[in-house]
């Protein structure tokens, strides 16, 4: 049997899993066309006990035409299904809400198909109460099946021994580590094990631009800056004032006021780091770190002016959703994630944009830290830890769901072979290859049991030097030793 089997990275090389354009289908008129296909799927060399055909509606744009097609796609998926004595129902704690919720009510459904007695149950957990209702359930001893967990809190969780590590089910299951990028797998685990896998890639840097402003002001749209000084200079001519408004702004840092993630861009970009390999010295206040600061003041001054200026400019625009000033064309270009693809193509499809990857310095190029992203692990006192594994296994590895849903979005998966599917390029000829490259330059760090308080330190520093109560130097030396000492006193828990 074993020869004819096929790996993960094959299948998705050469088998598309069509997906994603529905997403743009509900603006175009649609024309219905069914094609039948059929794609077999092998989990691991093990004796196959369940034989599921499933029959999958897909929308797809044909090449070259406005035409939307719809498709039924017909996959084969053999797979050992858990025994099961009587049904479990398992409980899906998750942040997937919105347009989210159907597609995961789509892929719980496939998978009580594969996994006979096993039901899912959806449960939306908001992002300000998730990590704190986690939490509450854990202590008290009722955790939830599968909880949606930020990678950040994996040492967390871990050093309080409230997750199961994984690493047998992988092996079991034939889930290899080098299947998913260094850093994505790095970040779920914890002092040699695994707690968690990851669903989510972490494309957090990625500089949108609107190409039609930048005609405007005679900028060359396949030409975006690179380097810090030439991302000032563009913002200024692309900032449209009446008076002392502004009608128009050219730039927008990631959080409007820079702040810890657009200082960790500019620190990455410019050669330094977080911590040290170790994870047990603070690291960012060095000459690197400075230069950083320093660059994001001077860029908020002169792109933005006061600061109440700004703030006034940003009081009356939409939030981080489908209503933001970028696809309302109040903004000329932005520092985003990857999700913002999604955003864009609900909100206006047809905006006029391109990326770009996060400018840096001459020397530094272009980086991102990668810390990790979102990921689902198995608290340790659930009643059924090997069903839970199940549906880790088909939300954050298996091709059809976790692979699926990133597509459906237009976000890269931590998956490498996932983000090689020829449906992205095809769909997103424009912006994939820039989404792939960030992705490629992306630098792990070391994530600690310190990290959201060291967070909101950093945050706070930023602020005071944004408001003028610190100088670049006063707020990284401060941030550096409140952080120092929160890291020591992790450690010494341990």
């Amino acid at each position: 049997m074993s020869e004819h089997l096929i790996t993960r990275r094959q299948l998705l090389r050469y088998v598309a899993l069509g997906t994603s354009a529905g997403l743009l289908a509900a603006c175009q008129p649609k024309v219905v066309e069914k094609i039948v296909k059929e794609t077999v799927i092998k989990e691991v060399e093990k004796e196959v006990t369940k034989v599921v055909k499933q029959v999958v509606k897909e929308t797809v744009i044909v090449a070259g035409t406005p035409k939307v097609v719809e498709r039924e796609v017909t996959r084969i998926i053999e797979k050992v299904a858990t025994p099961v004595a009587e049904e479990i129902t398992l409980a899906v704690w998750n942040i997937w809400g919105g347009t989210r919720v159907p597609m995961m009510d789509d892929m719980f459904k496939r998978f009580s198909e594969v996994h006979p007695g096993l039901k899912v149950e959806n449960v939306l957990s908001p992002g300000a109460e998730r990590l704190q209702k986690i939490q509450v359930a854990i202590a008290g001893g009722t955790p939830p099946d599968v909880p949606m967990i930020s990678q950040a809190e994996v040492p967390m969780f871990a050093s309080q021994k409230a997750l199961i590590p994984i690493d047998s089910y992988m092996a079991l299951d034939g889930v290899d580590y080098d299947e998913y990028y260094d850093y994505a797998i790095a970040a779920s685990q914890w002092q040699g094990k695994t707690y968690t896998l990851p669903n989510c890639s972490a494309a957090w840097a990625l500089y949108f631009y609107n190409t039609e402003h930048y005609e405007e002001v005679g900028l060359d749209p396949a030409d975006p800056p690179t380097v810090w000084d030439e991302l000032i200079d563009a913002a200024k001519k692309l900032t449209v004032m009446e008076g002392d408004t502004i009608e128009r702004l050219g730039h927008q840092f990631y959080h409007g006021l820079p702040n810890y993630e657009d200082f960790w861009f500019a620190l990455y970009s410019n050669q330094g780091k977080w911590l040290s390999d170790d994870g047990r010295t603070v690291t960012f206040n060095g000459p690197e770190g400075l230069e950083a600061a320093q660059f994001l003041l001077r860029a908020m001054k002169e792109i933005y002016g006061e600061v109440e200026v700004y703030q006034d400019w940003g009081a009356v625009q939409g939030g981080l959703d489908i209503t933001n000033p970028f696809i309302s064309g109040n903004l000329s270009g932005r520092m985003g994630g990857v999700w913002e693809i999604f955003y864009i193509s609900q909100g206006d499809p047809d905006l006029p944009y391109l990326l770009g990857l996060v400018p840096g310095t001459a020397d530094g190029g272009s980086h991102q830290p990668a810390g990790g992203s979102w990921s689902y692990g198995i608290p340790t006192d659930v009643p059924h830890p090997d069903a839970s594994w199940e549906l880790v296994e088909w939300l954050a590895h298996e091709p059809t769901a976790a692979c699926w849903f990133m597509q459906q979005q237009g976000r890269p998966s931590p998956m490498l072979a996932c983000n090689e599917d020829q449906y992205y390029y095809d769909t997103f000829p424009k912006t994939w290859p820039v989404v792939v490259k960030a992705l490629d330059n992306a630098i792990g760090y070391p994530l600690t049991p310190a990290h959201s308080e060291m967070v909101t330190r950093l945050t706070q520093a930023l602020e005071e030097m944004n408001f003028g109560v610190k100088t670049p130097e006063e707020a990284l030396e401060w941030a550096a030793t409140e952080c120092q000492a929160l890291l020591d006193e992790a450690w010494e828990k341990m």
